[in-house]
């Protein structure tokens, strides 16, 4: 059994060592949407989808998730924060950690971000990154593998744009490009390790737009609350279909359903359930993802505790 779990460590280890900061996604409210979050980009994970959305926020907001991966042996958490600054735009940072539980591989990356909007229906943002990956130089499995013998840790630099548009009541349309200067975190020299340019396109509608055509006044009350949001993103030869809708049952109560569809080299489906329960100025937000792919069927649950001000 400790062998098996020895196994399962450096198995995981050598995966994010050559495949560092993967899309996973962050936020339990933009992933119960499928990820579809582009085009919406409305709460404190604004900046991790479309840094343009910021430019529509109105509030500070605070917000930190919690989430776990492959079977419990990584921990990926963030912190972020936006504070709106009147006429000068918006400003945000973030702080996320993706680590393997026993501390010997860990990923950070850090975001400073600025949005503005013009005459209220487009914005303009951008993101600043900094990438890091670091590995315990001090545990026996780093020091007897020659690929960590060079260095052990290593950080770079990128940005992110992203424009989003409302050119009509209820529409909204986002484009974003992360990491628009490909970095290399590779730990050795002798490989390359390049975190891939990603680009998003979405388009999400507010339902109420389409109530004057429901009769019934039950269904009509709830769809007024709702929205829905589709996503077309392409990074690194793959493409990815999300597709996520959200409607509030009451002043305090959401939910959410989402599909997310991925193209390429290992097609990969995700569905996802999620919730909100909102108190004065706290909001919660809980996800439920089931991804299965050609070699894994995983469950994954986040926690996302947000404070709007």
């Amino acid at each position: 059994m400790i062998k098996w779990k020895v196994y399962l460590v450096l198995t995981c280890i050598t995966q994010l060592a050559l495949a560092g900061f993967n899309d996973y996604g962050v936020g339990a409210r933009p992933l119960g949407f499928g990820g579809a979050f582009v085009a919406l980009a409305d709460d404190g994970n604004a900046a991790s989808y479309n840094a343009a959305g910021l430019g529509f926020i109105e509030k500070s907001q605070f917000s930190v998730t919690r989430m776990q991966r492959f079977r419990g042996l990584v921990d990926h958490n963030q912190v972020s924060a936006v504070v709106p600054a009147g006429s000068l735009g918006t400003i945000g940072t973030s702080i996320g950690i993706l680590g393997e539980k026993g501390g010997i591989y860990k990923e950070r990356l850090m975001t400073v971000s600025y949005s503005k909007s013009v005459f209220q229906r487009f914005a303009l943002g951008s993101n600043l990154r900094s990438f890091t990956t670091d590995f315990d130089r001090d545990h026996e499995s780093i020091q007897e593998n020659p690929y960590f013998q060079e260095r052990q840790s290593v950080s770079a630099f990128s940005m992110d744009i992203g424009v989003m548009a409302k050119p009509i009541t209820g529409l909204s349309i986002g484009l974003s490009i992360e990491n628009l200067l490909p970095v290399d975190i590779a730990i050795s020299s002798a490989q390359q390790d390049i975190v891939p340019r990603n680009l998003r396109i979405g388009f999400g509608y507010k339902l109420d737009g389409i109530t004057s055509l429901i009769q019934q006044e039950a269904l009509r009350g709830l769809l007024a609350s709702g929205q829905g949001q589709v996503e077309l993103a392409f990074r690194n030869g793959n493409s990815h279909l999300r597709i996520g809708a959200e409607i509030w049952a009451s002043e305090s109560v959401a939910l959410r359903a989402g599909y997310g569809l991925k193209s390429g080299v290992n097609s990969v489906t995700t569905m996802a359930l999620g919730t909100s329960v909102k108190f004065a100025m706290v909001r919660l937000d809980y996800v439920f993802q089931i991804l299965s792919s050609d070699m894994k069927n995983n469950a994954v649950q986040l926690y996302s505790l947000n404070l709007i001000f």
